[in-house]
């Protein structure tokens, strides 16, 4: 679902409009006031060119959203309140087209913005949700710049984990590869209480790309979205 704001002073009487408004696949809402916060949740700003709302208050706005955010902006211009001017205006200001063709034309225009919006918002996930791990460092680097330390009972756990990344790993094979200088019985507690400390490091991490998940009885996988071996 995409989140399209259109901006207007008036009651939108166009069949663009219309348009947009019946489409299942667009979230609609018409904006009567400009607001940073708003706008930063939308993926297009339509803002109506009128007697209303005319070109000297769209400036300001545009200056205003400029500032604090990078949505892209298109301006539905009014024929009689518009001139060639006006639009450079416009576009120096920070606006991504200024159209006042038919109504099929702009609803094309806006549906082929919206599938670059999903492709950068795709890639703009993939790479904030990575991790790699620096042995030298004995430490996890998350979101390309985000230090995660590790005790070295932590780091050799995760660098198990991380070896065998979306497989199980057994309780066995994480103590045996921690505790090796250890003999007899597994030591599960040992296991869990040392998993415990590492998910609560990951767990404060905004949008954190690791998942440490309990296979019952078995061991746990480390689900990750990206990953990257460094050393």
């Amino acid at each position: 679902m995409y989140n399209i704001g259109y901006f207007s002073l008036r009651t939108p009487q166009n069949e663009y409009y219309k348009i947009l408004k019946s489409d299942q696949q667009c979230s609609l809402e018409l904006i009567e006031t400009v607001c940073i916060e708003e706008v930063d949740r939308l993926d297009i700003l339509i803002i109506e060119e009128s007697k209303e709302l005319n070109f000297t208050s769209i400036c300001e706005h545009l200056l205003e959203i400029r500032k604090k955010s990078d949505v892209y902006i298109l301006i539905l211009a009014d024929p009689e309140q518009t001139i060639f001017t006006s639009q450079m205006v416009y576009l120096k200001l920070g606006a991504d087209g200024i159209y006042s063709e038919e109504a099929d034309v702009l609803d094309l225009i806006v549906k082929n913005i919206l599938k670059r919006v999903k492709k950068e918002t795709i890639k703009k996930n993939m790479k904030r949700a990575s991790f790699e791990i620096i042995p030298e460092k004995s430490c996890i680097v998350v979101n390309e710049n985000q230090e995660i330390d590790l005790t070295r009972q932590e780091f050799l756990a995760m660098s198990i984990l991380f070896n065998k990344r979306d497989q199980t790993v057994t309780y066995e094979d994480i103590y045996r590869g921690v505790w090796s200088k250890q003999t007899g019985e597994v030591q599960k507690n040992r296991v869990c209480n040392l998993v415990s400390h590492i998910r609560k490091k990951f767990d404060a991490v905004k949008e954190s790309p690791i998942r440490l998940k309990t296979v019952r009885s078995i061991g746990y996988i480390l689900e990750s979205s990206s990953s990257k071996n460094e050393g």
